[in-house]
């Protein structure tokens, strides 16, 4: 049963006080863009379709999609012609136990999924071609370090294709030091190069070394852990960001694991959580308690009856509160090493994230943009991004939409 804290955090310790007192901001310009539903340009749907953790592009335009059911994989040509779904769990040939995410950039033309279990990556844009594997083993990277959701309500893992490298986060630490040490140590892995030709691997820069202590913003108690979400991204061909939370910045890192300037973001998007919105941020995690896994829903009734018990549960002012929910709960990058940056939803519940979204250029130029409601962004390219829409009947179908060339 999760236990919801009684947390007594201040926002700024004695050791990051002359960082909060004159922490520089980077400051949001131009106008709100808006992009209406009317833009949204579907490419297919199909009955297999449920609700898709992730999706990337080939390089002959085809697009794929990760769904949380089987099958597995569902693809789509660059027409919108159906190029099958297919895909089982388990440990047998040709089957995928753990998929946690497709790696971002693809490789060889292709999309790859990062498959836990196995331990490598897998092609999955020609299904009816030979099983195609590339092991990530390597004396630096055994077997069962690549570990740890995005956050404790995604599963999905970050893998990405930098240059001619697999960049994959390496968590050594193990829970016997601690459930609160481990999940800190999740949330600042070593990101690990993978050369796949040469089945090399070499640290490119360990987080808990270069981002500061997030434990100043956070204090246990009564059985809470923070919230919080692991966000990296590959921006270009030879820069890694990272999502700093105590500097509230984009710190970035290059092929060498050399740190180059920083992006400085806008003020944090909240301090304070209500005592319902903290229920609501949590409520998706009681929930899969009561059902007995995270796909299973409970009726509305019940949903309310729980998440008013939960309100009425929770100790802690609205600051010490704010303290365990993430502020960001994505962050993407386009080829041409825009970033986009998305700030939780504590209305919505559940850390959804907003129709809001930060996009950045590389030289720390902000922009607001908003997507249209129902459409759940999953990649960015230079001029297009694309993701999942739920139309009014709540089908989902893979669709675009075209971003503005300013």
């Amino acid at each position: 049963m999760v236990r919801i804290p009684r947390v007594a955090t201040a926002l700024c310790f004695p050791a990051i006080l002359a960082a909060c007192e004159a922490a520089p901001v980077g400051n949001v310009t131009g106008a709100l863009i808006e992009l209406s539903e009317s833009a949204i340009q579907v490419l297919g749907s199909s009955d297999s379709l449920a609700v898709v953790r992730d999706l990337d592009i080939a390089g002959d335009g085809s697009v794929w999609v990760l769904n949380s059911a089987e099958p597995l994989f569902v693809g789509f040509a660059p027409d919108g012609q159906p190029l099958g779904a297919y895909g089982q769990g388990g440990r047998g040939p040709r089957e995928f136990p753990m998929p946690a995410g497709f790696l971002s950039g693809g490789w060889q033309g292709e999309v790859w999924v990062l498959d836990l279990v196995r331990h490598a990556m897998i092609r999955v844009s020609q299904p009816d071609g030979d099983w195609a594997e590339i092991p990530l083993r390597s004396a630096s990277l055994p077997p069962g370090t690549v570990r740890g959701g995005m956050s404790m309500l995604n599963s999905n893992v970050r893998s990405a294709r930098l240059g001619g490298e697999f960049i994959v986060p390496r968590t050594g630490e193990t829970m016997e030091a601690g459930l609160l040490n481990y999940r800190f140590s999740l949330l600042r892995p070593d990101l690990i190069a993978v050369a796949p030709e040469a089945r090399e691997a070499r640290s490119l820069v360990a987080l808990a070394e270069v981002l500061d202590d997030p434990a100043g913003d956070f204090i246990p108690s009564d059985g809470g852990f923070p919230m919080w979400y692991r966000l990296w991204a590959p921006c270009g061909e030879n820069i890694v960001r990272v999502y700093d939370r105590v500097r509230n910045q984009l710190r970035g890192f290059d092929g060498s694991g050399a740190e180059v300037l920083p992006i400085e973001l806008p003020p944090v998007p909240f301090t304070e959580v209500t005592a319902r919105q903290f229920a609501k941020a949590v409520f998706p995690i009681r929930q899969a308690e009561l059902t007995g896994d995270v796909w299973s829903r409970l009726s509305e009734q019940d949903s309310i009856r729980v998440l008013n018990r939960m309100a009425q549960s929770v100790q802690g002012r609205p600051h010490e509160l704010a303290s365990y929910l993430p502020r960001y709960v994505d962050l993407r990058c386009s080829p041409d090493g825009t970033m986009w940056l998305n700030s939780v939803d504590l209305d919505a519940g559940g850390l959804e994230g907003a129709r809001l979204w930060l996009r950045i250029t590389p030289d720390g130029t902000i922009r607001e943009v908003r997507l249209p409601e129902r459409f759940d962004a999953l990649r960015f390219l230079d001029s297009r991004v694309w993701g999942v829409y739920r139309d009014e009947f709540d089908v989902p179908s893979v669709a675009s939409i075209a971003l503005p060339i300013s």
